[in-house]
């Protein structure tokens, strides 16, 4: 007697398409090369605390902004400093973020205005395409020593920005981090995206 079963055969459409399907506006492409802008800043920063625009991808219909945090220790003994990168690190789902956590925006130049903080993230199943634009997290991700954690969270932004001023809004006030802001360019990243290229031909 085997050990193993016999294997039985499956329709090759025998998955569920309506399951497996990832609205394109909801994440970058994930056959496709984005071209890259030199954005880069420090855009505040505590004692031990620094949040960071670490680049802008654009890829044929929406930009990626790449931002990081990056926590240092200062004299926390190993109980306490382990409390603290619990609480940087943060909820990674929606509706479970705290008042005071951190918070992304955008406004276009059109003045509408987008918030990423947990609560405005996609959900499986809405699949329905939005009127206007959509900003959420596409990636988030972290790690580091001892002595230093770097987390980043890539905010992604469909479709393309108009023509125009892009500000990128924050906030962190858990942390001391005010609301600010810094002003990218929607043109230069539009003249970007004709650079982006198909990975598969």
């Amino acid at each position: 007697m085997r050990f193993f079963p016999e294997r039985e055969e499956r329709s090759a459409d025998g998955r569920d398409l309506q399951r497996s399907r990832t609205p394109r506006w909801s994440r970058p492409p994930e056959d496709e090369l984005p071209h890259a802008l030199a954005e880069t800043a420090v855009l505040a920063t505590t004692d031990n605390l620094a949040l960071l625009l670490a680049g802008v991808r654009a890829y044929s219909d929406g930009a990626l902004f790449l931002v990081e945090w990056r926590l240092r220790r200062l004299d926390e003994d190993d109980a306490a400093w382990a409390a603290l990168v619990r609480r940087v690190a943060g909820p990674r789902l929606p509706g479970e973020q705290q008042l005071g956590a951190l918070r992304l925006g955008i406004e276009l130049a059109d003045g509408e205005r987008l918030v990423a903080d947990g609560e405005s993230w996609w959900l499986p199943g809405e699949l329905t395409e939005p009127d206007g634009h959509v900003l959420g997290m596409a990636n988030w991700s972290g790690g580091g020593s001892d002595d230093t954690q770097v987390f980043s969270g890539d905010l992604w932004l469909w479709p393309l920005p108009p023509e125009g001023p892009v500000t990128l809004a924050w906030e962190w006030p858990a942390f001391g981090l005010a609301e600010g802001t810094r002003v990218l360019s929607g043109g230069r990243i539009r003249d970007a995206a004709v650079a982006a290229r198909p990975i598969w031909g």
